[in-house]
């Protein structure tokens, strides 16, 4: 009976693994530029990561800049330091690492983007 359990339960979690792996990834990506705050680095960017959203496997694939959003009191989990937001969505986890090995993505990033920027951070999470 024990052994029928653990069955159970490695099998569901198995399931649960493959389940989660099909489900859309979102991809966050917070830009420091070696030039902050230069206008026409953020234009340069934006300009040539837009191809990006046609690339297979891709469902949304969007950049900007800061918004200054008015408030009525100051929120200090608030960080507007950043030049560039990256939000993409992928159709599933395969997707968005097939993105990554892309030779079109591989050669903006090294070649163009990757030189612009001093820092970046990453957060990702699946639907």
């Amino acid at each position: 009976m024990k052994f029928f359990f653990l069955a159970l339960i490695l099998s569901a979690s198995c399931f649960a693994v493959q389940a989660e792996s099909s489900h859309p990834v979102h991809h966050l990506v917070i830009v420091w530029l070696k030039q902050a705050g230069d206008e026409a680095q953020r234009q340069q960017y934006i300009e040539a990561s837009k191809a990006f959203a046609e690339l297979p496997g891709v469902l949304s694939y969007e950049v900007g800049t800061p918004a200054s959003i008015k408030r009525s009191r100051v929120n200090g989990a608030l960080d507007e330091s950043y030049d560039l937001a990256v939000a993409s969505r992928f159709e599933s986890q395969e997707a968005f690492e097939a993105f990554l090995k892309n030779p079109d993505y591989q050669k903006v990033a090294q070649e163009v983007l990757k030189p612009l920027v001093d820092r970046y951070k990453i957060y990702e999470f699946v639907e």
